[in-house]
């Protein structure tokens, strides 16, 4: 990044380089925010797949069994 930081500073002043090395040093790191993330995933679907299915089932006895 830049060397001598001066907050009036013009962003017309920075080279690409110097523009790519911000953008890596202010993104996040993707690598340690995916582990945590998968175990909610595995736990969200374990909810929303029974729940649909169940969902089904209550239709098709509608369905089937509804007097008339």
């Amino acid at each position: 990044m830049l060397t001598n930081y001066d907050s009036n500073s013009n962003i017309h002043e920075l080279t690409d380089r110097e523009i790519y090395a911000a953008i890596r040093y202010l993104e996040v790191d993707r690598p340690q925010l995916e582990p945590q993330n998968a175990g909610a995933q595995a736990i969200d679907n374990g909810v929303v797949i029974p729940v649909c299915l169940s969902i089904v089932l209550l239709l098709a006895n509608l369905w089937f069994y509804w007097p008339g």
